[in-house]
C-alpha cells in the first residue's frame, strides 16, 4: 500500500545523502524498540522539532530476523537502495551525542527496483527517514508508547490470508475513495478491470463500495468481480450498505431486513481475503438519527449474524447524525465484536462551506483550520478511550452537492489540509466520490481534476 499514513506521524529513520534546505536542531534522545516481543536499546537517535528520529542502518541491524532488508548506496545517483528480504550486515553509525543542525531535504530511494521519493532531515551525511514511510514500504506496522518511550514493531502477515488487526488494517487503508460501482446501474454497466487498474495506477488504497439495492445474484456477480480486481491490484475492498429502508422507518421488521442483508453478504463473502471489510451502515439519517439506542441495536445484531460465517473480519461501525464524530461516544460497542472493529465517521462529507459556520472554509483561516482540528481531536479521544481505531468514510474537498463554487485551486488548498490533518493524526480516509474525479463511460480521470487528485493520492 502507498499511503500508509496512520502508523507514526512523528518517528522517523536514517541513512546518508546531500541536499540543502532550512535547519533545525537534533538533539539526542533515549528510545527503545520492541520487535515481537523482544525490547532493544536504540543507540543513535534524536529528537527534531519535539519528533524522534533514528539510523535506518541501525534499525536494519535489530529488525535482521523479523523483517530483513538491506541498505545500500548509489553515489553516482545519490540514491539510496533497499532491498527487501535480504538482511543487512553493514556497520551502523553513529552520530555524536551532541546537538546537532538538522537539515530538511528530499532523499530518493530505489526500493527493490522501485523509485520512491521521501521527505527526511539530514544530520553529518546522515538522512533521517519519516518511519511510517519505511514501514509502509515494507509490510511492518508500528506503535508509540509515549509513556515508556517506546516504540513497538509488528511484522505480522498483513497479506490478507490471516486475520488482520484493527489497528494493523487502519495503517493498512491510507487514501481511499468512495466508489458508486455497485450503488447504480449506471456503476455496474461500466465497471470494467481497467477501473480498477486506473485507481491503482493513481495512488488509492483503498475504495468504499456503496450498496443500496438488495442482494440479487447480478448483484453479486458485479460485486464478486469488483472485490477480485480490487485485491489483484492492490486495493483494499469495503463493502458499505445504505439500509434506506431502515433508516427511514427503523421497524422491527425493517432492522430485520437490514441484518438478513448483511447475512446474505456475509455467506457470500466468508472464504474472501481479510483485507475485504464491512461497513454496516452509510450515515445513519432520517428517522433513525433520532434514536440512538435503535442504531446500537442494529449493530448489535448484525455484528452478532456477521460473526457466525466471519469470526475474524474487520467490521465499522459508525454514530448517528450522518457519522459525525460528536456522537462516538453514543455506540455501544457489541458485545459479539472479537476485538475486529473499526468506527467509521464523516465530516465535510458534503465539503467545505464558505457560509455555513460548522463547516466554514474560505482562504484557510486559523479559525476555519480549528473546525478540522476539533473534529479530529474528537476521534481520537474516542479512539484513545475505546482502544478501537477509527477512519473517515467520507469527506469533500468541494462542495460538489451544493453550488460547487470552489475553484480548483481552492479545492487543493483545502485537500492540501485536510490530508495533512489526517495523516499526522493518523486517521485513514476515502474521498467522496469517484463521479467527480472518474469519468466511468469513457474509463479515464477528469482532466480539470488531475491537480487535486494528485494532491490526495501523491501522485
Amino acid at each position: 500500500m502507498k499511503h500508509c499514513k496512520g502508523i507514526l506521524a512523528g518517528l522517523s529513520l536514517v541513512m546518508a545523502m546531500p541536499t540543502m534546505a532550512y535547519g533545525a536542531a537534533a538533539q539526542p534522545a533515549k528510545v527503545s524498540l520492541e520487535s515481537n516481543g523482544t525490547d532493544q536499546t536504540l543507540q543513535s537517535v534524536c529528537n527534531i522539532g519535539g519528533n524522534t528520529y533514528f539510523q535506518l542502518r541501525e534499525l536494519a541491524s535489530l529488525m535482521s530476523k523479523e523483517m530483513p532488508f538491506d541498505v545500500g548506496w548509489d553515489a553516482s545517483a545519490q540514491t539510496i537502495l533497499l532491498e527487501k528480504g535480504k538482511a543487512y550486515s553493514g556497520s551502523v553509525p553513529k552520530i555524536n551525542q551532541i546537538t546537532q543542525e538538522a537539515v530538511e531535504t528530499k532523499t530518493p530511494v530505489l526500493l527493490s527496483g522501485e523509485s520512491e521519493t521521501f521527505d527526511t532531515y539530514r544530520i553529518e551525511g546522515y538522512t533521517y527517514f519519516k518511519l511510517r514511510d519505511l514501514a509502509d514500504a515494507l509490510g511492518f506496522s508500528v506503535a508509540w508508547d509515549d509513556a515508556a518511550n517506546k516504540i513497538s514493531v509488528t511484522t505480522a502477515d498483513v497479506s490478507g490470508q490471516t486475520p488482520i488487526a484493527p489497528g494493523v488494517y487502519q495503517d493498512m487503508l491510507g487514501h481511499g475513495m468512495d466508489v458508486d460501482w455497485s450503488k447504480t446501474n449506471q456503476g455496474r454497466e461500466y465497471y470494467t478491470e481497467k477501473t480498477a487498474a486506473d485507481f491503482a495506477a493513481a495512488g488509492v488504497d483503498h475504495v468504499r463500495i456503496r450498496i443500496a439495492d438488495e442482494i440479487t445474484p447480478e448483484l453479486l456477480e458485479s460485486l464478486d468481480k469488483q472485490v477480485e480486481d480490487c485485491l489483484e491490484y492492490g486495493i483494499i475492498p469495503i463493502i458499505a450498505y445504505q439500509a434506506d429502508d431502515f433508516k427511514n422507518d427503523p421497524s422491527d421488521k425493517n432492522m430485520k431486513k437490514a441484518v438478513k442483508w448483511w447475512k446474505e453478504m456475509a455467506e457470500h463473502f466468508e472464504d474472501t481475503s481479510y483485507l475485504l471489510s464491512f461497513d454496516l451502515l452509510i450515515e445513519a439519517t432520517d428517522e433513525l438519527n433520532k434514536d440512538s439506542e435503535r442504531l446500537n441495536d442494529y449493530f448489535a445484531e448484525a455484528v452478532t449474524e456477521i460473526r457466525k460465517t466471519n469470526p475474524e473480519r474487520i467490521i465499522m461501525i459508525s454514530p448517528r447524525l450522518r457519522s459525525d464524530a460528536a456522537y462516538l461516544h453514543e455506540l455501544e460497542i457489541p458485545k459479539d465484536h472479537n476485538g475486529y472493529l473499526m468506527a467509521e465517521w464523516h465530516f465535510y462529507a458534503a465539503g467545505p462551506s464558505k457560509t455555513n459556520e460548522k463547516k466554514l472554509w474560505t482562504t484557510g483561516t486559523a479559525e476555519e483550520k480549528q473546525l478540522i482540528q476539533d473534529k479530529i481531536q474528537l476521534a481520537l479521544q474516542w479512539q484513545a478511550e475505546t482502544g478501537i481505531p477509527v477512519w473517515v468514510g467520507a469527506w469533500m474537498p468541494g462542495d460538489y452537492n451544493d453550488g460547487d463554487n470552489y475553484s480548483i485551486g481552492e479545492q487543493c488548498v483545502f485537500a492540501a489540509y485536510m490530508t495533512e490533518s489526517l495523516d499526522e493524526a493518523g486517521i485513514p480516509f476515502a474521498v467522496n466520490s469517484d463521479t467527480k474525479f472518474y469519468d466511468r463511460e469513457q474509463q479515464m480521470w477528469y482532466e480539470e481534476m488531475l491537480p487535486l487528485r494528485n494532491i490526495l493520492y501523491g501522485r
